[in-house]
């Protein structure tokens, strides 16, 4: 008998890298699994990789709207599918997996992000109600992450926490590996900074534009590029910065164009601020840098530190001292940034693409189903 297995989402996109690329694509490649995947994007049904995607239409409004009438027809959708195991990837899904599980459901809390520690720093909520509504969203945590069959985490120390209350499996954001005939690098080039992902303040955006500048002043060959998602309004603010007179934004881009992209440089930077879950390491963006033979620049505090000390991928930068930072940057010798370039490669192949997590997955799973057989 086949196993029905339900992906549940209300906020991410139907193609989202971790959900539909990586366990979606990889589940349906089992035989003993049909897989189904909820999304709220107003763009229709389809199958695509072998997984079927169900549609319950756009998200129109705010947060609320989000958080109330998408979220309950993601719950109707879901019922109607009558899977065997729900696995969800939102907070917001919390209430409605919980009354899956009291009708004999399992269900899987895929925690992308410590939640608790990120709504500390969000912007739109005032910061008066921060630490209260991180406090009661931790509490409500704890109570259905008791209840639920799995627990999946994609960080060393989420793992650490979560398994504190209930069974939990570490599933990394590790990238697909590579076929063997992959684009040949282009001249390397140690002038060609890269930040690929999300750009938010947060997320370093100031500390990124700084670097440059300070690196532009040293040497005038020193560009930036910049790709991803940005809010509209950051966006206004950031192109008054110095450094943006070298600086190419390319937008959102495919997987295909920022892979291309990646191949055209050659120095990958991750300089967060010390804020929220991001003394994290294991970053998606971190291993695609290390895929496509960057110098990877990342930040000296939290697993950045003994995650560098073990597997010597490139450099801990002081955020706070950026002058001081472009020196370090700027003096490092070729060698050294292109020996570290092809490490780099080879140590993503060995030890960090999805691959290697597959297993993990498929097993987890049953482990779930036989528990309910």
């Amino acid at each position: 008998m086949k196993i029905k297995i339900t992906h549940l989402t209300s906020v991410h996109e139907r193609y989202d890298a971790r959900i539909f690329h990586k366990m979606c694509c990889s589940l349906a490649k089992n035989e003993d699994f049909i897989v189904s995947l909820v999304v709220a994007d107003g763009k229709g049904d389809e199958t695509k990789n072998g997984v079927l995607i169900k549609d319950v239409g756009p998200i129109i409004g705010g947060r609320i709207f989000r958080m109330t009438k998408t979220v309950n027809r993601v719950f109707s959708k879901a019922k109607d599918l009558d899977s065997d195991i729900y696995h969800f990837h939102d907070p917001e899904l919390i209430p409605i997996c919980l009354k899956l599980k009291k009708i004999g459901k399992k269900i899987v809390f895929d925690i992308h992000e410590d939640f608790g520690l990120q709504i500390l720093g969000k912007k739109w909520i005032p910061v008066l109600f921060r630490k209260f509504l991180s406090i009661s969203y931790q509490k409500i945590e704890v109570y259905a992450c008791r209840r639920f069959d799995l627990l999946i985490v994609p960080q060393i120390a989420m793992n650490k926490k979560f398994e504190k209350l209930n069974k939990t499996v570490l599933i990394a954001n590790f990238p697909n590996k590579i076929p063997d005939k992959r684009p040949l690098r282009e001249t390397f080039n140690r002038f060609r900074l890269l930040y690929s992902g999300r750009i938010s303040e947060d997320r370093g955006i100031w500390n990124i534009l700084d670097l440059a500048k300070e690196l532009y002043k040293i040497n005038k060959d020193y560009s930036l590029t910049l790709a991803g998602e940005i809010d509209r309004n950051l966006l206004k603010r950031i192109q008054t910065h110095e450094a943006w007179k070298i600086t190419t934004y390319l937008g959102v881009l495919s997987r295909k164009e920022l892979y291309e992209v990646y191949n055209q440089n050659s120095v990958g930077l991750i300089l967060f601020n010390n804020v929220g879950q991001y003394f994290m390491a294991y970053s998606l963006k971190l291993f695609e840098y290390m895929q496509n033979g960057m110098l990877v620049i990342m930040p000296d505090f939290g697993d950045w530190l003994t995650f560098n000390e073990r597997y010597q991928v490139g450099i801990n930068l002081d955020t706070k001292n950026l002058i001081e930072s472009a020196l370090i940057l700027h003096q490092l010798d070729n060698s050294f940034i292109e020996s570290r370039s092809i490490d780099n490669t080879c140590k993503v192949d060995k030890f960090f693409t999805w691959e290697s997590q597959e297993s993990t997955l498929f097993n987890s799973y049953m482990e779930v189903f036989c528990i309910s057989a």
